[in-house]
């Protein structure tokens, strides 16, 4: 029999017909995300049996005759009495085990059910997936009409913090300056208290009367 070889020309070329079985398929399966082992697993395949047949074509079985080393004829001749036989058997009641692609037996409805192998095919190797954080990483942020980079906005924002963060110092300098005043103040005048008093005197005015003495 030629399984060995028939199920090479389904891993190389994803697709197989046989007439009267229906179309063998590699159905693709995108690569996952595995977060708790932090990699990533490659594409798999899984088998599929499509009703629909189709006679295979020319270099399906030139393909066939090099594998079995063969003449083309001869492929042509051995292969229909594969698919003949293959699905006698099947129509019989009997369970063919396909390894590497599943188990083929009758169905309800007369026409062929494929349980596909468990474990899925995958023909190439995770590849680790680690989080890279790029501190400096520069891009574009809209600042109302204008276009920043990310550098700028930093420097700017670190430009106005900064600036809050001074403010006390203004404020320490005028307290200081204020102390200065007043030591120097009273190194001049004293520190009695009469010293900070206004020191003019105040002279009564004689008030205007307010009325007049008629003759």
């Amino acid at each position: 029999m030629m399984y060995t070889q028939l199920y090479q020309y389904l891993l190389q070329h994803k697709q197989l017909p046989v007439p009267g079985i229906g179309t063998f398929l590699l159905e693709r399966k995108s690569a996952a995300i595995d977060f708790f082992n932090k990699k990533i697993n490659p594409p798999s395949y899984a088998v599929a049996l499509d009703p629909g047949s189709h006679l295979p074509g020319q270099h399906f079985f030139k393909w066939l005759a090099t594998a079995l080393g063969i003449s083309d004829r001869e492929a042509i001749f051995r292969f229909n009495d594969f698919a003949f036989d293959m699905k006698k058997q099947i129509g019989e009641g009997f369970v063919i085990n396909w390894n590497g692609i599943g188990t083929l037996n009758k169905g309800l409805g007369g026409d062929v059910k494929l349980t596909p192998v468990a474990t899925e095919l995958v023909f190439e190797k995770s590849v680790a997936a680690e989080k890279v954080i790029r501190e400096k990483a520069e891009h574009m942020v809209r600042v109302g009409e204008e276009e920043k980079t990310s550098m700028e906005m930093t420097e700017m924002l670190s430009q106005k913090e900064e600036k809050k963060s001074q403010w006390w110092i203004y404020a320490l300098a005028v307290a200081l300056l204020s102390l200065m005043f007043l030591g120097w103040y009273f190194s001049e005048q004293g520190v009695d208290i009469s010293s900070a008093a206004n020191r003019q005197q105040l002279v009564p005015q004689e008030a205007a009367t307010g009325y007049q003495i008629l003759p």
